[in-house]
This record gives C-alpha cells, sequence and structure tokens, in this order.
C-alpha cells in the first residue's frame, strides 16, 4: 500500500521529540509499503525553521519520504498558532492535490484537527481510504487542562471539526485506550476504532554505546550527591515538573541531585524556582540516539504528571517507553486510565502533584537493592518488548489501513 500521514508536528529520527510516524514508517516499510509524511517544516515546540534556507521541499529520510511544508511562524499560544495550523491545513491540500502520487490510504493525525479535515478530503480527491489517528483528543484536552471552556469559539469550531472527521472516517486510530467509549458516543462503530500506543524500537536498549554528551557532568554531580533522579522528556505545562522541583526541596542534597533533561515553555520557570538549591541540575536535550545512555546515568527515573480528570482516557508516553527499555526503577506520579509502570512493576506510582507522596516514594526507590533492581529491568524489559514493540504496532497499524469501504469493516477491535 502507499500510505500518506498528515501530521503537522512529525520529526525525523535524529531530532529531539516525538518520532512516532517515522517509526511506525520504518516497520510498515519492512513489509512493503510506501510512506509519504506530510510535515511542518517550522518546529513549533521550538519556533524556529527545520532549515532557515528551505521552506517547501521533500526528502528521503531511510527510506521514508517527509514532505516539509511552510506553515505560518508564530511564538506563544495566541491567535497566530490557530492560523498556524489553517496554514498547514491550506498548505497540505496545495501539496496533496497537486501530487502525481495516488495513495491507497491517508492518514489524518492529530495533534491539531485541521491535519484531520485535510486527510478527509486529500482522501477524496485520491479515492483513497480516510483513516483518522487521534493522539490528543481536540477539544477534550484544551477544555480538561482549563485552557478554554465549553463555549470558547475555539473549542466550538473544534468541537464541529471533530464530529465531521469521526463522521467521514473509515476507521479511528487512537493512541489512549480509555477513549474508546469517548469516541464511540459520536457514533462511530466500536468495531473501527483500533488502539495502536506510542511504541520503541527494542534495538535502541544497544544505544547505550553511543554514550551521552553530559557524561562528565554527571560524573561532577555523582561525586556531590550520592545518587540521582533524573528527568528526561518536555518542559511543558502537562509535565507538571514543579511537583518534582518542589520535591526535590525536601530532599536531602547529600543523598539524591535531580537532572533535568529536555526543553520547553516551562523550564525558564523551573530554573528560576530551583535558585538556591545545589543539588538540582538543568541540561539542554540530548538527541535521540543518546537517551538510553543518558538514562544508564540515573538511579530512579520520574515522570510528573498534572491531577486532572483529562488522563480519565489513559495515557501514552514515549518518555515511558524509553524509561521501561532502560530498565530503571520509575516514580510515577499521576492518575491514569492505564497505569503502564504498575502493569510492567516498573516501580511505584503516587499521587500527583502530591510532594510528600513522591518523597515517599522516591525514598523507597532509591533504598532498593541490586535484586530488586533486576526484577525491575526484567519486568519492564518484558512488558514492554509484549506491548510497545514498534515493530508489532506497526503491523496493527497496516490491519487498521485495510480497509474495504464497499464490503464494510467486519473485524473485532483490535488492542496494542
Amino acid at each position: 500500500m502507499k500510505i500518506w500521514i498528515l501530521n503537522a508536528v512529525a520529526l525525523k529520527p535524529n531530532e529531539s521529540g516525538i518520532t512516532r510516524h517515522y517509526d511506525l514508517a520504518q516497520g510498515m516499510k519492512k513489509k512493503g509499503h510506501d510512506i509519504r509524511i506530510f510535515a511542518s517544516s517550522f518546529l513549533v515546540y521550538h519556533f524556529k525553521w527545520r532549515d532557515p534556507n528551505r521552506k517547501n521541499y521533500s526528502e528521503n529520510v531511510n527510506g521514508v519520504w517527509f514532505e516539509w511544508l511552510w506553515n505560518l511562524p508564530y511564538k506563544g499560544n495566541g491567535v497566530k498558532r490557530v492560523f498556524n495550523m489553517i496554514s498547514y491545513f491550506i498548505m497540505v491540500l496545495f501539496r496533496g492535490l497537486f501530487s502525481k502520487e495516488n495513495p491507497d490510504v491517508v492518514v489524518g493525525s492529530s495533534v491539531h484537527l485541521f491535519a484531520c479535515l485535510a486527510g478527509y478530503f486529500l482522501a477524496r480527491w485520491k479515492k483513497a481510504a480516510y483513516i483518522v489517528e487521534l493522539r490528543d483528543l481536540w477539544p477534550r484536552t484544551l477544555i480538561d487542562f482549563g485552557a478554554m471552556s465549553e463555549k470558547h469559539p475555539a473549542a466550538i469550531m473544534f468541537g464541529a471539526i471533530e464530529k465531521f472527521v469521526y463522521k467521514k472516517a473509515d476507521r479511528i486510530i487512537v493512541t489512549l485506550p480509555g477513549a474508546v467509549d469517548y469516541i464511540e458516543s459520536f457514533g462511530v462503530k466500536r468495531e473501527n476504532i483500533y488502539v495502536i500506543s506510542n511504541g520503541i524500537d527494542l534495538e535502541r536498549r544497544y544505544e547505550i554505546d553511543y554514550g551521552t554528551p553530559i557524561k562528565s557532568e554527571l560524573e561532577q554531580i555523582r561525586k556531590k550527591h550520592k545518587k540521582i533522579a533524573m528527568y528526561v522528556g518536555a518542559h511543558g505545562m502537562a509535565n507538571a515538573l514543579h511537583s518534582i522541583v518542589d520535591t526535590a526541596k525536601e530532599m536531602d542534597p547529600e543523598q539524591v541531585a535531580f537532572v533535568f533533561v529536555g526543553d520547553g515553555p516551562e523550564k525558564e520557570i523551573l530554573r528560576k524556582a530551583s535558585e538556591g538549591y545545589n543539588h538540582i541540575y538543568f541540561f539542554e536535550p540530548v538527541a535521540k540516539k543518546e537517551v538510553m545512555a543518558t538514562l544508564a546515568e540515573a538511579d530512579v527515573l520520574i515522570v510528573s504528571m498534572l491531577n486532572t480528570k483529562l488522563y480519565r482516557f489513559g495515557i501514552s508516553l514515549n518518555k515511558l517507553n524509553d524509561y521501561l527499555l532502560s530498565g530503571k526503577p520509575i516514580l510515577f506520579a499521576g492518575n491514569v486510565y492505564n497505569n503502564i509502570v504498575e502493569m510492567a512493576n516498573a516501580g511505584v506510582t503516587v499521587e500527583p502533584e502530591n510532594k510528600e507522596a513522591m518523597k515517599n516514594g522516591l525514598d523507597n526507590l532509591l533504598s532498593l537493592t541490586n535484586e530488586e533492581r533486576e526484577e525491575i529491568k526484567e519486568s519492564s524489559f518484558k512488558y514492554v518488548s509484549a506491548h510497545h514493540d514498534i515493530e508489532k504496532l506497526a503491523d496493527k497499524f497496516i490491519e487498521a489501513c485495510q480497509t474495504n469501504k464497499e464490503e464494510g469493516n467486519k473485524h473485532e477491535s483490535t488492542y496494542a
């Protein structure tokens, strides 16, 4: 099959962030399928151009074609962000409409729903199957985070697009296992909903040999503090990193250092909140191939979530796949539909945004014996290989794309 994937924020494998579609494309390519990903050439998480000298171009990345599209640049979270989404919608329609290639399947993938909407028109023009992929539930995510009310014009607009694409999709892929009932409430048949979580290439466990660019700094940190608790990932509001900083302030500096690796809009706020505490450290993001070696330097890894009802639909965090593959004990502060850390027996779960609970959980993990740490490592790998192996998820993605619109979709719901 020829599959087009519309994802405005898709990334290449050497870039820091979510590479879901490249990873899936590699798995599908091995099965003989051709994948083309339409993405923005403006990096919205960094508010900069991928290549300042080129805005519209094609690139072959290890056999996966990326169509980079000019999108309206912006900063912050104002009205220009919506115009950026609309510009993606227009540009991807233009590029796709005039492409000589005729895909068998068009997948419109959120974060934002304009990618899903564009997927509908391209699928109809190209007479292809139309798949909607949901990695966030817009506008429900924005409403539950308190970013806007139910009656906000943007919420109404996204709500209308949401209903439209659900109705028109031949099938729907969602990364959140708890969202099936929500999507079904829009009249979507349950058998047309596939739950395909984010995954990881299990071969990445060998990337520890690449080393980490912050190794010397971490060695110096370990000379000052007995152990290292680490967070690697985005520094955004949803990551609730303020909870980790507040917990760090309650911990003995001689016993443990807190290391944050990554970038995001909350980073400078967190830095300022950590002033005067010499056991809290911040580092720039590392390349994807350096993540495993970076995680290997930690004694405990931390994931912190907001205490919000949004996670009643579940989570599918890429960082958790990295954490599990590293085999390190995980402190998970969250209240979610699918507690992956608990299911994998990979660490300790505590109440989110509760520094006392996080402190107690961290004390527990820092005092594990070598035998207990080895048990966690084995259990983590067993779970991630069973449920998040990118090769297996690519097979599920292919199955979801194999629709027969004339005969209908007569299969059982597939969960991964």
